[in-house]
């Protein structure tokens, strides 16, 4: 396992290298004046060419990316142009209310959609699974920023009952807190759901017709512990896959959420940052979201081995 882990660190590096350097090429290519999407349109020609100068924009390419890719591994990511202030500092702002809505959410769904699978594939054929499985497949093909809009138009805007928009932490009023956090954590989670239900679903199908299954019924053991003790373990494997992206995906996925509901997070900060050309902003959230998404790809192909011991790494 340890040489695994180190193989897969190396794999790691190296695709976050290969990222920064397409996103930096890409952001580069976007249509637009960085200069005027910072200072605005009236800018006088003087005040643009010293800007223009301090942004680098004036040296090729790949000089502005290795001078850029020099200060990231010394901890400075470059200043942002939008908020006037250290890239580093503003994703250290940022990136807990990500990891705070992505986690709860990953925590909610995961089981809510193990039991929502467990039950549909026990009862399979019955109205509990026509109705579970009905409702996993509508909601994991609704769009997030669909779901957002929906569900603030009926709770905020008719009925009232919550508000549209904003984010408070817990500690600092926890009323309002969580009324801010209910919206956007529910369209977060329920695709999450669904996902996992579906994924659940169909592993303990399979599972369930194996001999040992049948075996363990014939001995007597109970119902509920052939399922939970004996099935649902071995189920797991492919569902651990489906856990690994779906953390990934709402990390991604929080940036339409956070968005519609104007959170101050990774996501709108990302969508705010492509809009104003701010190229050192963009490079870490790319950065940072890739490196989060690799982290978990490797935690979830070392927790293979702790569902199933018969997994093992050469």
């Amino acid at each position: 396992m340890k040489a695994y882990i180190a193989k897969r660190t190396g794999q790691m590096i190296l695709i976050i290298f290969l990222i920064s350097i397409f996103t930096f090429m890409l952001v580069s290519l976007i249509p637009g004046d960085p200069v005027y999407a910072m200072l605005g349109s009236e800018v006088s020609q003087e005040e643009y060419d010293r800007v223009y100068h301090e942004l680098k924009l004036d040296q090729p390419v790949l000089h502005r990316y290795f001078s850029w890719l020099g200060g990231a591994l010394q901890g400075d990511w470059g200043q942002s142009t939008q908020f006037h202030k250290s890239t580093l500092e503003i994703i250290n702002e940022r990136i807990p209310i990500t990891l705070f809505f992505s986690i709860s959410a990953f925590v909610i769904s995961i089981p809510l959609g193990i039991l929502f699978g467990v039950i549909s594939a026990v009862y399979r054929g019955r109205p509990a699974d026509t109705a579970v499985t009905l409702i996993a497949n509508i909601t994991a093909c609704l769009p997030q920023f669909w779901i957002a809009l929906l569900v603030m138009y009926v709770f905020a805007m008719k009925l009232g009952w919550l508000p549209s928009y904003g984010f408070t932490w817990f500690h600092v009023d926890l009323v309002t807190g969580v009324r801010q956090t209910i919206m956007p954590l529910f369209c977060l989670a329920l695709g999450g759901i669904a996902t996992v239900t579906r994924q659940t679903r169909s592993s303990m199908l399979e599972v369930i017709r194996q001999d040992y299954v049948r075996t363990a019924r014939s001995k007597g053991i109970s119902q509920r512990r052939v399922i939970y003790l004996h099935a649902l373990k071995n189920a797991l494997i492919p569902v651990i896959t489906i856990l690994g992206m779906r953390l990934g995906s709402m990390l991604a996925g929080s940036m339409f959420v956070e968005s519609v509901f104007n959170i101050p997070g990774m996501g709108s900060l990302f969508v705010k940052a492509i809009q104003s050309r701010d190229i050192p902003v963009v490079q870490a959230c790319v950065l940072v979201t890739a490196l989060v998404s690799c982290i978990i790809n490797l935690m979830t192909d070392i927790l293979y081995a702790v569902v199933d011991p018969r997994v093992r790494y050469e």
